[in-house]
């Protein structure tokens, strides 16, 4: 048996690394959200997040020479990729929360997303799902499904709240598998800099046309913004673009089953948000689906490396 390359190990470290520490940052993304949309409005509160973000990134890549996509075709790819995972998917959460649900609910629906994205990556990718991993895919998906039982169905939460929560699941799984699709090859700080700056124009119209745009600056929307900036929508969503182009749609995505444990734990230390037997139950199991997808995966990939 031979011993594998140390290219090959240290990617993979490099890889699982990136993934939690993916899964810690974008798990305090409705925490945070939570807290700032007290004192601003859902449109108005990302049009500046976006704005901020983009000018941010656009300094960074002029800096660093960074190459932009001079194809026109590109750039609308990546155009309608960042109007679908900002926008779309941000747009829906941010919805959803202000009109009162819980952050480990909405955890709980976006993260049916893996079992979404399995679907869809077997049609239009053409990566193969395995037996095993499709057992894991539906193991997760039994395990949101108890959390949405006790979180949103006991808990009544309105109609409204719920569907903005589904689009942001679809816009995110839509965006996803168009961006791995069409946008593998743009730097990742052009990319985002062009999908954010298209975001902020996008919610500042809507802010303009349907919010007050009334503010009540505080110490806590501020960190709101200034978290959200630079942890989430540079730093968060890069790692998760780079993941996209280091590994598989399904095992990247197979991440967000993680998502609800995560803001659960943290929704319990932030708003006092608490899990009966139902719902602890769900992210066990979630869990469980997750570490099938990942280590099946994984292990059929070193098992290939030996001869």
């Amino acid at each position: 048996m031979k011993s594998y390359p140390k290219q090959s190990i240290s990617s993979d470290t490099l890889v699982i690394v990136a993934s939690v520490l993916f899964v810690l940052l974008w798990s305090t993304g409705h925490i945070i959200s939570k807290v700032g949309l007290p004192f601003i409005e859902p449109f108005y509160f990302l049009s500046i997040r976006f704005s901020l973000s983009a000018l941010l990134l656009a300094i960074i890549s002029v800096v660093c020479r960074v190459k932009w996509p001079s194809d026109r075709k590109q750039i609308l790819h990546v155009v309608v990729a960042g109007i679908l995972l900002h926008s779309g998917y941000l747009g829906g959460v941010f919805i959803s929360l202000y009109l009162g649900l819980s952050a480990g609910a909405l955890a709980v629906i976006t993260g049916i997303q893996p079992i979404l994205v399995a679907v869809a990556i077997s049609c239009v990718l053409n990566e193969h799902v395995t037996q095993r991993q499709w057992f894991g895919l539906v193991l997760g998906f039994l395990g949101v499904t108890l959390l949405v039982g006790e979180r949103i169905i006991v808990a009544g939460t309105t109609i409204s709240a719920v569907f903005a929560a589904v689009v942001a699941l679809f816009a995110l799984t839509t965006g996803t598998i168009y961006q791995k699709t069409h946008c593998s090859n743009v730097d990742i700080r052009s990319l985002s800099t062009i999908q954010l700056l298209a975001s902020a124009i996008l919610c500042g119209a809507i802010a303009f046309l349907y919010e007050s745009r009334e503010v009540e600056w505080t110490g806590m929307l501020l960190f709101a913004i200034t978290w959200q900036v630079i942890i989430l929508s540079i730093f968060a969503f890069s790692l998760f673009s780079w993941l996209l182009r280091m590994d598989e749609a399904l095992r990247v995505n197979s991440l967000f089953y993680l998502m609800p444990p995560a803001t659960a734990i943290m929704g319990y230390f932030f708003f006092g948000e608490t899990l009966g037997i139902l719902g602890f139950s769900g992210l066990i199991i979630a869990m469980g689906g997750f570490l099938v997808v990942f280590h099946f995966k994984n292990s059929m990939i070193k098992s290939n490396n030996v001869s």
